[in-house]
């Protein structure tokens, strides 16, 4: 495969503050060489993500230097490879873990990656692949099946695994009664996935299209939760709260009610991410009820290559994940659109030639 001098990557050069916004620009640079035990992919495809958002307004803390390239839901085909790999050829089509653990902790060892104190994620910790080439370590790629297009393979990756990962926390399955609160790109899939379990799914949201969108997906009822009380809805359509929920926006508001929701012995998994200090509910109501609350961060390794099986067997439908693409010259304007959720993206991806 002939590899380009340079190519186009898609940078923060400055994060939000008070007094600036932040600055991404798309960028002519030099294309990285594969090092020893390194592989060089040529991307088809990236998503584009909540956690770029993040990233470019300063919650999450970025890499240790600016420009950096953003992205980290890729796929593609290997163009080249550093000395010393085994096991891949240019030509190979692969998708990206979202996250790199050390492999090596405790954490590791028993397969719970996401804990891993060293874990690095492309595009947050370093440089992304929001870009036409980007490097990777051979040990987070997977074999990427010729039945799976690279658009949906890349938002496996994250927007799909993610709440994948939380829904086996969580604890779903047959017969389970589950509100999905947050209904975007990870809680719509939440709600395909938990229908996929046998669960019984009531998906919550603020917005009448994504309610709308949740039901056709399959969630069984949904709940408008403007007036800011859907726990008390949520408990009379189930009669007396759910089994487990799942919370997908990052708000202490809807952490609030996603504990409100359930009822005794239920479990809450906690995905969105905010700044700021949880306000739970009274201790005493917490314990005696004997509910449970617990995080869900990312996905591992055995998570994705489930979830390609899942798509390779066709049990799994992404076909209407992807709502909205652009090329990479669009990735500044796919951002302000993910914040605005200006006509309701599930998954906005960027697509290469």
């Amino acid at each position: 495969m002939s590899v380009p001098a340079t190519m186009r990557a898609a940078r923060l050069h400055r994060v939000r503050s008070a007094t600036e916004p932040e600055l991404v620009t798309v960028d002519e640079v030099p294309v990285p060489a594969p090092g020893p035990g390194e592989v060089l992919v040529a991307i088809k495809a990236c998503g584009v993500c909540a956690s770029d958002l993040h990233v470019v307004q300063g919650v999450t803390p970025h890499g240790p230097v600016l420009p950096q390239v953003l992205g980290h839901e890729p796929a593609g085909v290997v163009a080249a490879v550093g000395d010393g790999v085994d096991g891949w050829m240019a030509g190979d089509r692969v998708a990206f873990q979202m996250a790199r653990p050390c492999g090596r902790c405790a954490y590791c060892d028993v397969g719970r990656e996401a804990l891993c104190r060293d874990l690095s994620v492309p595009g947050v910790d370093a440089d992304g692949a929001q870009a036409e080439y980007a490097i990777a370590d051979p040990r987070f790629l997977t074999p990427l099946p010729s039945t799976i297009p690279f658009e949906q393979a890349a938002i496996l990756t994250d927007a799909v695994a993610t709440p994948y990962h939380a829904l086996k926390r969580g604890g779903v399955g047959e017969g389970v009664v589950v509100a999905i609160f947050g209904l975007g790109g990870l809680g719509m899939h939440a709600v395909q996935l938990a229908k996929l379990a046998g669960a019984d799914v009531v998906g919550v949201d603020l917005d009448p299209v994504n309610l709308e969108r949740a039901l056709d997906w399959g969630a069984d009822e949904v709940v408008d939760a403007s007036d800011g009380k859907p726990a008390r809805r949520i408990k009379e359509l189930t009669g007396g709260g759910v089994d487990r929920s799942f919370e997908f926006v990052g708000s202490n508001a809807t952490v609030d009610q996603a504990l409100k929701c359930l009822k005794p012995g239920g479990r809450a998994t906690i995905v969105g991410l905010t700044p700021q200090p949880m306000q739970l509910m009274p201790e005493a109501l917490f314990v005696a009820s004997e509910l449970e609350l617990v995080g869900s961060f990312g996905s591992t390794a055995a998570d994705l290559n489930e979830l390609i099986d899942l798509v390779d067997a066709g049990r799994l439908d992404l076909s209407r994940s992807v709502t909205h693409r652009t090329d990479i010259e669009g990735f500044p304007d796919a951002l302000r659109q993910l914040e605005s959720r200006d006509e309701h993206p599930i998954r906005i991806v960027v697509t290469y030639e």
